[in-house]
């Protein structure tokens, strides 16, 4: 019984970072003309069919996963304030994700880029609640981790990941509300800042694998 805890944080770990990465490489191969360089992910959201559909519960599913992952790291990390905020926001990243997947981008993310709706908006903000949720929360786990003698040793990676997530982050957000899109490498950065913080969750998984006592 004492092991649960750790299977029920490692799990979605484990699985968050490559069922994403998995699922834009696929989706991404299968759109003609989709570049990882320049394309926004959202316009996978918005190719008619069942592909469109795929990608759009493939980021509900992410989301999901994340906020699964929050909910058990909970019972690993010592209870102080910055260990709530940090996975609350975590959860508030994993909602925005889910927002993200239902309030998806027409075909082109013409209801974001061309002729703005509700839907649209609704997909914008969403995306940037998961963005900054996922982003900021390992600067709060971070505090917890170097004040906890089980995790000390993954802190400084922490604070590292959360740096390195936020600058692209920051870079794509404001580029996007400002009207000085960075079109030639816009794919780039708004994928670097999420793929970092999957990297970092998926090790984190992998730490909780290796607190889980061996069963007898």
């Amino acid at each position: 019984m004492a092991n649960r805890p750790h299977r029920g944080a490692a799990a979605p770990a484990l699985l968050a970072g490559p069922f994403y990465l998995v699922l834009i490489a696929v989706l991404g191969a299968l759109e003609p003309g989709f570049s990882h360089r320049t394309s926004l992910m959202s316009m996978l959201g918005g190719v008619p069919g069942s592909r469109g559909l795929a990608f759009n519960l493939g980021v509900a599913a992410t989301g999901a996963l994340v906020i699964t992952f929050a909910i058990g790291l909970r019972r690993e990390l010592s209870p102080k304030w910055t260990t709530k905020v940090g996975l609350a926001m975590l959860m508030i990243g994993g909602l925005g994700l889910i927002g993200a997947g239902g309030f998806h981008c027409s075909e082109g993310c013409r209801n974001i880029l061309d002729e703005p709706d509700f839907v649209g908006r609704v997909h914008l903000a969403s995306s940037l609640v998961a963005g900054m949720g996922i982003g900021l929360a390992p600067f709060f786990v971070w505090a917890s981790m170097r004040a906890d003698t089980r995790w000390r040793d993954f802190a400084t990676a922490t604070l590292v990941a959360a740096i390195l997530a936020n600058l692209p982050g920051l870079t794509f957000w404001i580029t996007i509300y400002t009207g000085s899109r960075l079109t030639a490498v816009e794919g780039l950065i708004q994928r670097a800042g999420l793929v970092v913080v999957l990297v970092w969750i998926f090790f984190v998984g992998v730490r909780l694998q290796r607190l889980t006592p061996r069963a007898e």
